[in-house]
């Protein structure tokens, strides 16, 4: 999607295929994040000891123990095997919100892609509709679409219907807004998203230059001249601080309260 000038939106483009089936960008996103996650899990789940000996069983006692207080107070007892779950699912939503932090334009999240929310969220209806059974029976299950009188029927069904797609459109609607919003910010701050690093680097060192070729006459200049350093200076890091906003709020603020968000609600679905 072409905004304005230089600056697009990331889409979701066919790189290559295998055979007659398409691989998209989502997918290669989806599949390094996939791997980079089990390789730290694997690192942080091997040689463990009964008492923790080092910081790597240390973090990886307080991220098991941090969800599966949030599974225990959300789902309550009986659901502590959905921990490994939401460990998981938490990790990969969170790396992939977070993976627009490296550049609008260059990288677009696989969250921002609706198939990877959609795909997530069938997961959670599909385990919502197993633990439903396994609790409550097969006859009670299904019993439950038409309470509590069978005109209802149609309501029950819908509403069961209407959670996963509400999950699938919150987060896909957040990220790719995130996506749109920060693109624009870039359009008006700094005229092109292709070369953000290189904008920043370019922002640090003029600003660096600046007040290192001034540091020794600061003190000497008037304070209207000293003023006009410090404006000076603040021009030049503007692109900057655009850049930081744009990714602090958008891609880590929204990312990790989406991820939140998800889980959390996931957890209430699967647990009712």
């Amino acid at each position: 999607m072409n905004i304005c000038m230089n600056i697009n939106i990331s889409q979701v483009e066919q790189g290559f295929s295998i055979g007659s089936f398409p691989i998209t960008n989502t997918m290669v996103w989806t599949l390094l994040i996939v791997v980079v996650l089990s390789a730290v899990f694997i690192w942080l789940g091997s040689g463990l000891k009964v008492k923790p000996t080092g910081k790597k069983q240390v973090v990886a006692e307080m991220i098991y123990g941090a969800i599966s207080n949030m599974v225990d107070e959300t789902m309550g007892p009986g659901h502590k095997a959905f921990t490994p779950y939401f460990i998981a699912l938490f990790a990969f939503l969170l790396a992939s919100n977070l993976s627009g932090v490296w550049g609008l334009g260059i990288i677009r999240p696989p969250t921002a892609d609706i198939v990877t929310p959609l795909a997530l969220a069938i997961l959670t209806f599909i385990l919502t509709q197993a633990n439903s059974i396994r609790v409550n029976g097969v006859k009670a299950y299904f019993k439950s679409f038409f309470e509590p009188v069978a005109l209802l029927f149609p309501i029950n069904l819908i509403g069961e219907i209407a959670n996963p797609v509400s999950l699938t459109f919150r987060m896909f609607g957040n990220l790719l807004g995130g996506l749109v919003i920060g693109t624009l910010v870039y359009a008006m701050l700094i005229g092109n998203n292709a070369v953000p690093a290189w904008i920043a680097v370019a922002a640090v060192v003029l600003t660096v230059l600046l007040l290192t070729s001034q540091y020794k006459k600061l003190k000497t200049l008037s304070k209207s001249k000293k003023k006009m350093v410090m404006g000076l200076a603040v021009l030049c890091m503007l692109p900057l601080f655009a850049m930081v906003f744009v990714h602090a709020y958008f891609d880590v603020f929204a990312g990790c309260l989406q991820a939140y968000i998800f889980c959390m609600l996931s957890m209430i679905f699967i647990s009712a």
